[in-house]
């Protein structure tokens, strides 16, 4: 259990650092070539109606959706174990909803004019918050069902589910014209940060360490009573 925590923190500050570095670079204007090329590929004209569905799709991590799987996440919590990690889980969401607003006024970036959008938005365009908050509560679901007893094969395929689900809302706002590619990379990053630490701080730990670590260990020592007479 311990194992994993130094590269959970390894992760979470790359994560930051990705962030960070992003909106330097964005300041500097030396994101523009990467991202008129992956407008370029995703809005290209041979996969406009495939990716059609993308209007859609892209609701999925609005304000309103994410609320909804907010009090998802809190009534899966509490149905599969402690009831606090789903009231964590709900309050990290819309946390992260309000964070992701202050950050986007830090930063101050106009939304896209390479190219006509689908649909119209307003404010500010970094991070991209549908990514955001699409990763930080598909991503905190993804964490609790992980953690539950159904079937490890149902388990991995919602985990990959929710994780296909997440890159599509990403790709949707590109598509859509309302988002640059470096700002749903933000937001997955920073959400990611989020999910990360979501995990942590719930991380079950065993009321008997001692006796699971023996468990554990097969090879390990034991030093049971011995029988009676």
């Amino acid at each position: 259990m311990l194992g994993r925590q130094p590269s959970t923190t390894v992760l979470m500050v790359a994560g930051v650092l990705l962030v960070v570095g992003l909106a330097i670079l964005i300041s500097a204007d030396l994101t523009d070539a990467f991202d008129q090329a992956v407008i370029d590929a995703i809005r290209s004209p041979a996969i406009h109606d495939l990716l059609s569905p993308l209007r859609v799709i892209t609701e999925l991590g609005s304000t309103v959706a994410v609320i909804a799987v907010a009090g998802l996440a809190f009534a899966f919590a509490a149905a599969i174990g402690p009831w606090r990690h789903g009231l964590i889980a709900a309050l990290v969401i819309l946390l992260a909803s309000i964070a992701n607003s202050v950050f986007k006024f830090a930063v101050h970036r106009e939304r896209p004019d390479l190219l006509d959008p689908v649909i119209i938005e307003h404010g500010y365009s970094f991070p991209s918050g549908h990514s955001a908050l699409g990763m930080v509560a598909y991503g905190i679901v993804a964490v609790l069902v992980s953690r539950s007893r159904l079937p490890r094969p149902i388990r991995t395929v919602i985990v990959v589910g929710l994780g296909a689900l997440v890159a599509l809302i990403g790709i949707s706002r590109v598509w859509l014209g309302v988002h640059y590619p470096t700002d749903v990379i933000a937001g997955w990053a920073a959400g990611g940060v989020i999910v990360l630490a979501y995990a942590a701080l719930t991380r079950q730990v065993s009321p008997e360490p001692a006796e699971g670590a023996v468990d554990a260990d097969r090879a390990a020592q034991r030093s049971d009573r011995p029988a009676a007479g």
